[in-house]
């Protein structure tokens, strides 16, 4: 049985996005070779434990942030099944093709006896928020990443702008709530209610996510240091650099969990710095 044209087509583009990300990844590897073995590794113990507290941290916040949320669906999930659906869920966005994230997701919320459309929709909406909140940051820290080619953008004027966007986010998102429920829902052939939490409540949302790719990018510098030493990238840039490369990978659809497209603009973003 033939798979249908548009099934067909996605995989394709799953293997040419994840071929031309490979082969940029590799190409610098290989131009970076000798400056990589002249920088070496110093390996230093206390900010690597300190990057994989955070991480792990940020994680756990991301699904508590999650399974709250859930209360906007009029359901309830403890801490540690909320974790469990999370971390499987998760895996199941680096097999090619989305629907098995979404068939993992439903199968967990229903041995948990949570509703799968609820489940699914707060996944969804705290990726979009976080998909939100990673661009206004990248943007906001955009001149730490371009240096001189972003003094067009005074930093003043680039906070001024994110935060009219996250206030614009927080009035307008209520507003457009139909208009994504019809969208979503035609994608992924099932039905999706939003929310509609209270402007105060959606305020605190949108901000506490906000925090996650500040921890993130905290952990991402210290890494570095552990790593690099001296070497590595300041952290306005190393903040900036990660925040940018994981959105580029949440909006890259057609690659699994991102795979490939995160390190290759990860690579792109600090190569002029290196």
């Amino acid at each position: 049985m033939r798979p249908p044209l548009g099934r067909l087509i996605g995989r394709i583009l799953q293997v040419v996005g994840l071929g031309a990300a490979l082969f940029y990844l590799v190409e610098t590897a290989l131009d970076h070779w000798v400056g990589f073995g002249e920088a070496g590794v110093r390996l230093s113990v206390l900010p690597l434990l300190v990057a994989s507290v955070l991480t792990v941290a940020t994680y756990g916040f991301l699904v508590w942030v999650w399974s709250r949320s859930l209360r906007w669906w009029n359901q309830h999930l403890t801490y540690g099944p909320a974790l469990r659906i999370w971390f499987v869920t998760n895996l199941a966005r680096f097999i090619p093709g989305t629907v098995w994230q979404f068939a993992s997701l439903t199968t967990e919320a229903l041995a948990h006896s949570i509703s799968a459309v609820a489940a699914t929709a707060a996944m969804l909406f705290q990726q979009l928020v976080l998909l939100g909140t990673g661009i206004a940051l990248t943007l906001a820290l955009a001149p730490g990443l371009l240096g001189d080619r972003a003094m067009v953008w005074p930093p003043s004027v680039m906070l001024a702008a994110v935060s009219l966007a996250i206030v614009g986010a927080i009035i307008l998102l209520p507003v457009v709530t139909p208009v994504l429920e019809r969208w979503t829902s035609r994608l992924l052939r099932r039905e999706v209610a939003w929310p509609t939490p209270g402007r105060a409540e959606l305020a605190l949302y949108i901000l506490g996510l906000v925090l996650p790719w500040l921890v993130y990018g905290v952990a991402f510098w210290l890494f570095g240091l552990g790593t690099l030493g001296s070497e590595a990238p300041p952290l306005a840039l190393a903040v900036c650099a990660f925040t940018a490369s994981y959105v580029a990978g949440i909006i890259f659809v057609v690659a699994p969990g991102g795979l490939g497209i995160r390190e290759a603009a990860l690579v792109a973003a600090l190569a002029p710095y290196t």
